[in-house]
């Protein structure tokens, strides 16, 4: 009897010990949660100043080696509080062009862009080169015929000037000289056409750089207004076949456009 009664103690005494043991890990636990009747923590990252833009993208379980060196800054900025200014954009593009296009981070549209201007400025002053030298020889051979015909109303004979601006434009070894009136009348024609002609090329390589100049200004605003509007990648439109049936217009086939974001 003795016995069973120190049995029954003992397995009693157990029995307190665990239930006081889970009693204080349950307290411990309820403390670790809670902690000073504050709300529960509910998994969203909190980040002090201090620890950075690297302490967020761990909290947010993201791996930084899958994201991009811009996006990478861009989160930083936003951490930083920093603003990507259009209005500054606008300015760096009017005053230099590229500058927008560098300070929103699109480094790859500066060479296309130089690369443009390049060929639109060589066009220029390749066109606005010709267009001198055709107007001054068109110029110059009509003060040559007009001397002509002022010389053929007084019997006097006309020198062919030995060093004149539109053999020049001809092919090596050719002269206008000896030329009858219908062929001089000709060959001006054709100097004034390709005058003209040049002219045209040159004016229209002006409206080329001014267009080359306010498009990268238009693309440095726009990108500007959108340089952290999206950085997610996940981010995919699809097309699909549809098709249904209703009472009103009987089968239908058509297409399905979902936009995933």
């Amino acid at each position: 009897m003795g016995v069973r009664v120190f049995l029954f103690k003992g397995m009693l005494c157990a029995a307190l010990l665990l239930a006081g043991g889970a009693a204080a890990s349950a307290g411990e636990g309820t403390r670790a949660c809670w902690g000073r009747d504050t709300l529960p923590d509910l998994g969203l990252p909190v980040v002090e100043p201090a620890e950075g833009i690297d302490s967020l993208i761990n909290e947010m379980g993201l791996a930084a080696d899958t994201l991009s060196k811009r996006k990478r800054k861009i989160m930083a900025e936003r951490a930083a509080g920093k603003v990507h200014s259009p209005r500054k954009a606008t300015i760096l593009a009017m005053v230099l062009p590229g500058s927008g296009q560098i300070y929103n981070r699109e480094w790859w549209k500066v060479p296309i862009l130089y690369a443009g201007v390049g060929a639109a400025v060589y066009g220029l002053s390749w066109n606005a080169s010709y267009y001198k030298k055709y107007r001054t020889a068109f110029v110059d051979y009509t003060a040559y015929l007009n001397q002509i015909a002022e010389d053929q109303e007084n019997d006097r004979e006309t020198p062919y000037p030995a060093d004149n601006s539109w053999d020049k434009l001809m092919a090596p070894g050719r002269t206008a000289e000896g030329y009858s009136e219908s062929m001089r009348t000709r060959f001006q024609d054709v100097l004034q056409t390709k005058k003209d002609r040049y002219k045209r090329y040159r004016d229209m390589m002006y409206i080329v750089c001014a267009g080359i100049y306010a498009i990268q200004i238009i693309d440095a605003v726009v990108f500007a207004h959108f340089y952290d509007f999206e950085i997610n990648e996940d981010l995919s439109m699809k097309v699909s076949p549809s098709a249904g049936f209703s009472p009103v217009c009987g089968g239908t086939v058509g297409l399905t456009l979902s936009f995933k974001f």
